[in-house]
């Protein structure tokens, strides 16, 4: 399956009091984007408190139906949000195709934006993950490094068509000061260190310890990396 066919695969939200609860978290009077609009459950509601609304639909029969319906300031974008030049914006919003939850938030954290995002809820326990447990990983790290992280709302399958095998919930990432300078190359390091998450410190030669990969904090990582970049 090519990337643009597993985008389509996506899973729309159904159920307008959670669209209505979705938009509401986005603060009025901001130019905001959408990611993966659909039939524009969300992005209707999203419209009324926004002052721009930057759709961005891969699907080009989708997008000229959202066309028919969405209200002026709605600015409907064809293309593979992966691809395409986000515009300037002050938030995000995405039901995200769950195919492309993981480049959609590293696209995210280079464009640092504040946002509410539905994923599937194993992917917002990864976001959440603490040292030591079996969701901490690369994305935990690289996420938790730009972002505070919020479960808020976990959503059943069926409020969505058609309803996925899994259940999906409501996670909201407001930016901090990031955790380093270079994102990139610490995002190296820490998919190296990740590729051996049960090795010991010892055992990879970084320090004379004990410590598993996995049980590091944010704050060891960031220490390794600078201590490894010098």
């Amino acid at each position: 399956m090519c990337r643009e066919e597993a985008a389509l695969a996506q899973h729309f939200l159904r159920d307008p009091s959670v669209a209505e609860y979705i938009a509401g978290l986005v603060p009025s009077g901001l130019d905001v984007i959408e990611v993966g609009p659909g039939a524009g459950a969300l992005t209707i509601p999203l419209a009324k408190r926004s002052k721009t609304v930057y759709a961005i639909e891969i699907d080009k029969a989708l997008a000229e139906r959202l066309r028919g319906i969405a209200p002026p300031n709605v600015v409907i974008i064809v293309g593979d949000a992966l691809e395409v030049e986000w515009p300037r914006a002050d938030f995000f919003v995405s039901n995200v195709p769950y195919s492309i939850t993981s480049p959609l938030l590293f696209k995210l954290i280079r464009h640092r934006l504040p946002a509410v995002l539905t994923i599937q809820r194993e992917v917002a326990e990864r976001l959440v993950a603490r040292p030591g447990s079996e969701d901490y990983g690369r994305l935990t790290v690289a996420v938790q490094c730009f972002y505070d992280v919020e479960i808020l709302r976990v959503l059943p399958p069926y409020m969505f068509d058609p309803p996925p095998k899994v259940y999906s919930a409501v996670v909201r990432l407001m930016p901090k000061a990031p955790c380093v300078d270079n994102f990139d190359e610490f995002e190296k390091f820490s998919a190296w260190l990740f590729s051996a998450r049960r090795k010991t410190l010892r055992r990879l030669k970084l320090a004379d310890s004990t410590k598993r990969v996995y049980q590091l904090t944010l704050e060891e990582l960031v220490e390794l990396f600078k201590r490894h970049k010098a």
